[in-house]
């Protein structure tokens, strides 16, 4: 009976509309790539249904907006190339196909050598204290993992019973410390906030508060607990009167600053397996993963039982996305009741399904129970049913997924709204495509699809992932002696196709790393010679330069990092053929650093600042007079720590050492 009511609920947005199917309300995009002539050429599964028209548009990554079209093409068309790119760059299209009775769209992030992602800002580690030393090992590995791969960790453990408040609190005032906090990683059964009176699934019964993770990444938003008086859901969790710790907000305002996903195994006795045991589980897979060891295979399956509904269409979330993902040649659908199964017997990157839903279940697809008894060989999967979105409830049907014996590693209800995942092709993680189809309003990626910008919109699993990994070197080995600098080697990578590496070094295990190679290294050993001398921590990274069906990328593996203490040469230079004397005052300074340059003659002059980490900043080339030459420097945003102040003539550097207080 819950499944029939599931259906007619859903009925209820809207009618049925006949003879299309999900697949034509999708533009189902791929791209290549050529480096001689340069080009991109866009190609797309041919569309039976209607007779539409191809309008093309296309924009930075970064833009905010579409503009102008960039082509009209006529029906049957099913390809366009864009002759107006460069190597070393992408560009995000989008493919709209249009007739009377038809509106369909298709997205990609197409590109040639897209340049490798070296950092991607910190991400705060919120981890339920529960886990702390019964998980200490797999922590750790997953803090390598992160900062391997280009992130700084910031680690707050906090016990069950903090609220919510408190511990967004500590990651507002990170956010107040450092400029660069881009992510919040909730690692556990870390307090879940509600908030809103909405029932996206369309249930009278399950109108109220939802949960709304998005409450950690949304730093500048309002959140208030004064308005919503609602008890009429069947659910306590989702009731919400004024006072009760639970939100007002249904839509968050502005756009969410933080990406924010959830890896929790709480209240999941379906599985034979305890909370710590899935959780050491999940980790293992995760680092697996990374490493490119998990067999998995580049494709897609879609098990869709719901159908075009009414042009909601919400295995459209599967079609679209993909497409530019794995290629129309590796997608295929499943027949109802063959998703589990299928996922059970094979490996498949991406997984979509929907069926009419219930806490534990989803038409079509399964329930729970199945997933404890079968093996989900599906790295990212997306889910879409009534009920189960909610996924704060014993033995929920959405987490249960990552909780399997060899779990699925992320998993999101998509349909409603819509996701949008085409970026991943070309390195980006998959809490970017979250961060993105939450903070979407429309303006930007259509069909929005029904709750858009609401508070419910989740991510399960490590939002770090992505969709392309590199096998690591090995042996990394770190010499050096007094005033000698750091002397690296390695075992290369054994996966054939890496072409190189960068070596980074940072003063902290899981702090910012520079890179210090300024071009790739295509030996096994590198050598660091200019830095101030201490305890150092470096990375080498592999690089790959990665095709996909949306192009070509520089992709970059998981960092091996080791440390040592390392004694560089010294940074003051004494130099009789040095042509000028420098003198820096005050010192140490909070602000303003004044420099006197004497020079014997007149002669241009380039000067730098060097940071800690062997870093030039702030260069610029000034001309010197006969005597005394004055300026003064703004350094109030530089971090506290020891500089030196290089000013290089005519080949030869002079170099004073001052202190930022």
């Amino acid at each position: 009976m819950k499944r029939i009511f599931t259906l007619l609920a859903l009925m209820a947005v809207g009618n049925f509309s006949y003879g299309q199917t999900t697949e034509d309300y999708t533009v189902e995009l791929s791209a290549v790539v050529s480096e001689s002539p340069v080009k991109i050429t866009l190609n797309w599964k041919s569309i039976t249904f209607s007779s539409p028209t191809y309008y093309i548009w296309k924009k930075s990554k970064t833009s905010t907006t579409w503009g102008m079209s960039v082509a009209t093409l006529p029906t049957g068309s099913v390809t366009w190339t864009d002759t107006a790119v460069i190597i070393d760059s992408a560009y995000e299209y989008i493919v709209k196909a249009v007739s009377g009775t038809l509106n369909a769209t298709g997205y990609i992030y197409a590109g040639i050598r897209n340049p490798a992602i070296h950092n991607r800002g910190i991400v705060e580690l919120i981890v339920d204290s529960t886990f702390s030393d019964s998980c200490a090992s797999n922590i750790k590995t997953l803090m390598n993992d992160l900062s391997g791969d280009g992130w700084q960790v910031r680690r707050h453990d906090f016990p069950r019973s903090a609220t919510d408040a408190t511990i967004k609190a500590a990651i507002v005032a990170d956010c107040g410390s450092y400029l660069n906090v881009k992510a919040v990683l909730l690692l556990g059964h870390v307090a879940v906030p509600y908030s809103g009176d909405q029932n996206p699934d369309g249930h009278p019964d399950h109108l109220g508060a939802w949960p709304a993770d998005i409450f950690y990444g949304s730093i500048s938003g309002s959140w208030t607990d004064a308005t919503v008086n609602d008890i009429v859901s069947s659910y306590p969790a989702n009731q919400n009167i004024p006072g009760d710790g639970k939100y007002d907000q249904i839509a968050f305002s502005p756009d969410a600053e933080l990406q924010v996903s959830r890896i929790d195994f709480y209240n999941m006795p379906a599985f034979s397996a305890t909370e710590v045991e899935m959780m050491r589980r999940y980790l293992d897979k995760d680092h697996a993963y990374k490493m490119d060891t998990l067999a998995m295979r580049h494709r897609a399956i879609i098990c869709d039982n719901f159908g075009a509904f009414s042009g909601e269409a919400f295995a459209a979330n599967g079609w679209r996305n993909f497409a530019p993902l794995v290629g129309t040649d590796s997608m295929a659908s499943v027949p109802s009741s063959t998703y589990i199964s299928t996922l059970a017997s094979g490996t498949y990157q991406w997984a979509y399904g929907c069926g009419g839903g219930s806490f534990t279940s989803a038409g079509g697809i399964g329930n729970t129970s199945d997933f404890a008894t079968n093996p989900v060989n599906g790295i990212f999967t997306m889910m879409f049913g009534s009920y189960f979105g909610d996924w704060n409830v014993t033995n929920n049907f959405l987490r249960a997924q990552l909780c399997s014996s060899t779990p699925a590693l992320t998993c999101c209800w998509a349909g409603r709204p819509n996701w949008f995942m085409h970026h991943m092709a070309l390195g980006e993680n998959i809490g970017y495509s979250a961060r993105l189809s939450q903070n979407n309003n429309g303006s930007l990626y259509t069909p929005t699809g029904y709750g858009n910008h609401w508070v419910h919109v989740a991510l399960m699993g490590d939002l770090s992932l992505r969709t392309d990994y590199v096998k690591q070197p090995s042996n990394l080995v770190i010499t050096g002696g007094f005033h000698a600098g750091a002397s690296l080697s390695w075992t290369a990578s054994p996966d054939p196709a890496v072409i190189g590496y960068y070596i980074y070094r940072a003063d902290s295990a899981y702090g910012a790393y520079t890179r210090v190679s300024t071009s790739m290294v295509t030996g096994t050993t590198f050598t660091d010679a200019t830095g101030i001398s201490g305890l150092k921590y470096y990375q080498v990274r592999p690089v790959k330069l990665q095709l996909t069906p949306s192009g070509k990328y520089y992709n970059l593996g998981i960092g091996l990092i080791d440390s040592a203490t390392i004694s560089f040469p010294p940074l003051q230079v004494v130099n009789t053929a040095a042509t000028v004397a420098v003198n820096v005052f005050p010192n140490p300074t909070s602000g303003n650093l004044n420099v006197v340059v004497n020079a014997n003659t007149a002669t241009v002059a380039t000067m730098y600042v060097v940071n800690m980490q062997g870093q030039r900043m702030n260069m610029v080339t000034k001309q010197l007079s006969n005597g005394d030459n004055a300026y003064m420097l703004n350094v109030t945003n530089l971090a506290p720590g020891m500089y030196a102040l290089v000013v290089e003539t005519e080949g030869v550097k002079t170099v004073r050492n001052w202190v930022k207080m």
